[in-house]
């Protein structure tokens, strides 16, 4: 009996001092939301009014929340405080909102990174702006206060570039599922149409378009907590090229004629977990996508998987460490020219940003380590009065990297010795971050071929954004 009286009398104790640590969340209020739906922050938070919760779990629950919503992209400052009273907590939510509507004008560069839009102006005594789009985008973030994305693009010069796009994170009732659509049309007058020695073959032809290219994506998105998301994807794609591009290479659509089409469903799962996306210093990414290709009039008919991880720690100080792998396998190894993608677009070895090489199949691992030279901080602007411009941040990091990669390629090796070859380079890098997700890398780099070279950079050296 004795046992039995002390061991009720522990666990009486045990639940009793377990309720005393256990808080209720009273009320949540937010500050600062003259545009975003209150619901649309409620949707990232990591509790809900009324919702049970320990001390110890209130403050990591805090800083993941304030996460999540730095990830919306909404927001440039986000501070979550709370007051505790008894047993009761007061969340008070204050952000700072961006500026949504972007009508700017368009002046970049067309080519695949600065680098060698650079070496070709160089190349051309500084004269030649030829390889110059310009044009106006308009960007209209946070549609409605909703998070909804509306973009419009009238882009000329280089690469012609025409879009209509529109965004919608959620439409049923629990926030669940959105779909985003968008339409583009692209045409040059300069074209590439072959690869060779790890570099792009271009054909032009005075005062005629050689290619024209009309694609349409349609994706479903179903988000049921805050980390993970499921897309299932449709894409079509149409390409019209001039005669002499086939005859140049008949491997570009594969078919025998000027003009080609092909479709393809995907099916991606993402697991987002890292502090910021734009530059991630601690946390950890997932990304897996099947795609199956549905063959046009262009024999495009083989399955592809692209996996990635990214794993990012805070060590002691101010130090940080990053790395991250992704692999790409395609089940048919003889694939069209324009459906083949490598290193020297998307996913790229440092230190070789001017090659190009193709391949079916490839895999590529990243690793950093930084030092934060200057921690992420807070200023005001002078003489700037509105509100989402007069606030700003910035911190400054010192790394050092390395990367190693292998493509495969089955169907030009001979064209180009980079490819079945292990490519590694290593560097030091100067990373500006500030607001408005702007990132500025300057690199040094030396790659396996002893060759050495300075390289700017404006994205997360993990993963490219996407553009549109």
């Amino acid at each position: 009996m004795k046992r039995i009286f002390f061991a009720i009398l522990f666990n009486i104790t045990t639940i009793l001092g377990y309720s005393q640590n256990m808080i209720t969340i009273s009320d949540i209020s937010i500050i600062g939301n003259e545009i975003t739906k209150k619901e649309i922050i409620l949707r990232e938070l990591g509790f809900a009014k009324n919702h049970l919760i320990s001390k110890e779990d209130l403050e990591k629950t805090i800083r993941k929340s304030t996460q999540n919503l730095i990830n919306l992209k909404l927001f440039n400052f986000v501070n979550i405080n709370y007051n505790i009273k008894d047993n009761d907590a007061e969340i008070i939510i204050q952000i700072t909102e961006r500026w949504y509507f972007w009508p700017y004008p368009v002046l970049e560069v067309s080519e695949r990174n600065f680098n060698t839009w650079w070496a070709e102006f160089k190349s051309s005594n500084y004269s030649d702006l030829s390889r110059l789009n310009y044009g106006i985008f308009l960007n209209w973030e946070n549609f409605r206060g909703r998070n909804e994305l509306l973009q419009f693009k009238i882009r000329k010069g280089f690469k012609e570039h025409y879009l209509f796009s529109y965004q919608i994170p959620y439409f049923n009732k629990n926030k669940t599922i959105g779909i985003n659509t968008n339409i583009h049309f692209f045409r040059r007058k300069k074209s590439f149409y072959k690869t060779e020695n790890n570099t792009l073959l271009y054909y032009t032809r005075e005062n005629t378009f050689t290619t024209k290219d009309y694609q349409y994506n349609t994706e479903i998105k179903y988000r049921q907590g805050v980390h993970q998301t499921q897309n299932l994807r449709f894409h079509y794609f149409y390409s019209n090229i001039d005669t002499a591009i086939t005859n140049m290479n008949p491997n570009y659509l594969r078919n025998n004629s000027n003009s080609g089409s092909y479709s393809k469903i995907t099916y991606q799962f993402t697991d987002e977990n890292r502090d910021y996306i734009e530059y991630p210093l601690e946390g950890y990414y997932l990304n897996f996508e099947g795609t199956k290709y549905i063959k046009g009039t262009s024999p495009v008919n083989h399955f592809e998987i692209i996996g990635q991880a990214e794993k990012h720690i805070k060590m002691q100080n101010r130090w940080f460490f990053g790395s991250s792998l992704k692999g790409k396998w395609s089940s048919d190894g003889y694939q069209p020219y324009f459906a083949q993608l490598g290193f020297g677009f998307d996913d790229y070895v440092r230190g070789y940003e001017y090659y190009v090489i193709d391949g079916q199949d490839f895999w590529l691992t990243k690793t950093a380590l930084k030092y934060a030279l200057v921690k992420k901080t807070k200023f005001d602007i002078p003489y700037i009065k509105m509100q989402q411009f007069k606030k700003s941040h910035y911190s400054i990091y010192l790394g050092f990297f390395s990367d190693i990669g292998y493509v495969m390629d089955n169907q030009n090796n001979q064209e180009n010795n980079l490819s079945n070859s292990l490519l590694s380079s290593a560097g030091i890098n100067l990373d500006y971050v500030t607001y408005y997700d702007k990132v500025l890398r300057i690199e040094f780099s030396v790659n396996h071929l002893g060759e050495k070279g300075l390289f700017l950079h404006f994205s997360n050296p993990f993963g490219s954004k996407k553009k549109l």
